[in-house]
């Protein structure tokens, strides 16, 4: 091969591949509309809640970031009306004041926060049975979705009336959840 032949060899497959490429039948266009910007994905709890023969869980899609937190809240603020047309219910009130909840390692606290004296008794007395299993298999459940490594999870839920600790408190373990 002489040597203008390997000069312009180079040169003529450049010329080709970019003759290829320019005449691919796509037009240029402007700017596309497209709608709305994404929003992600949207991320799933599981509440528990009461249903015929026990608890019941069932996920719940959420815009927010899924989390222990997020998950308490939801359970308290009980039942969707696609959800209660399926048949769950809940044991739990309504809070008016959304619960502390804090995760540290293997533990989840709730704190139950009231400034009305006469909201306390009948929020609080019901946490027993099933009403405390909604809440602790409901935190264990998310605790585990976090980090599936915990084998165990303590849930301690305690109370307060006007910022005053209360006496009240109970706690349970995540062995009794339904799988």
């Amino acid at each position: 091969m002489s040597p203008v032949h390997r000069a312009v060899r180079p040169a003529l497959l450049l010329l080709a591949g970019a003759l290829l490429l320019g005449a691919c039948g796509i037009p240029t266009t402007g700017v596309v509309g497209s709608g709305e910007p994404g929003t992600g994905v949207r991320s799933t709890v599981t509440l528990y809640f009461t249903g015929k023969g026990g608890l019941v869980a069932v996920p719940r899609r959420i815009p927010q970031r899924p989390g222990v937190e997020a998950a308490v809240r939801l359970l308290f603020q009980g039942p969707t009306r696609p959800e209660l047309s399926r048949g769950v219910g809940s044991l739990l009130r309504k809070l008016k004041k959304d619960p502390t909840v804090r995760a540290d390692g293997a533990e989840v606290s709730i704190e139950l926060r009231f400034d009305d004296p006469a909201d306390f008794p009948g929020t609080v007395k019901p946490l027993f049975g099933n009403a405390l299993a909604q809440v602790v298999c409901t935190a264990a459940g998310a605790l585990h979705a976090e980090d599936p490594h915990v084998a165990s999870v303590e849930v301690v839920i305690k109370a307060t009336v006007g910022g005053a600790k209360s006496r009240w408190s109970a706690e349970g373990r995540d062995a009794r959840c339904p799988a």
